[in-house]
């Protein structure tokens, strides 16, 4: 159950949020979608996948990491306009 819906069937009202906070919560979406468009946040998706997947292993350091998505990279080129 949602949590306005908890307040409601109280009789209580949220608190409507100020300007400060609608400012702060849109630009954190705007730096979420911007971190995606550039490829910034690939490592971050890269150690949650695999926590996920091999708990107890550590994952490659953001260094090692970007240094083997170039070496993938540049050995799988994609020579097509499609």
């Amino acid at each position: 159950m949602a949590s306005g819906t908890v307040r409601e069937a109280r009789g209580e009202r949220a608190a409507a949020p100020t300007a400060r906070a609608r400012l702060r919560s849109r630009l954190a979406q705007a730096r979420s979608l911007w971190r995606d468009f550039t490829g910034e946040s690939a490592y971050d998706r890269y150690v949650e996948r695999h926590a996920r997947e091999h708990p107890g292993h550590p994952p490659m350091s953001e260094r090692e990491w970007w240094r083997a998505k170039a070496d993938y990279d540049e050995s799988n080129v994609q020579a097509r306009c499609c």
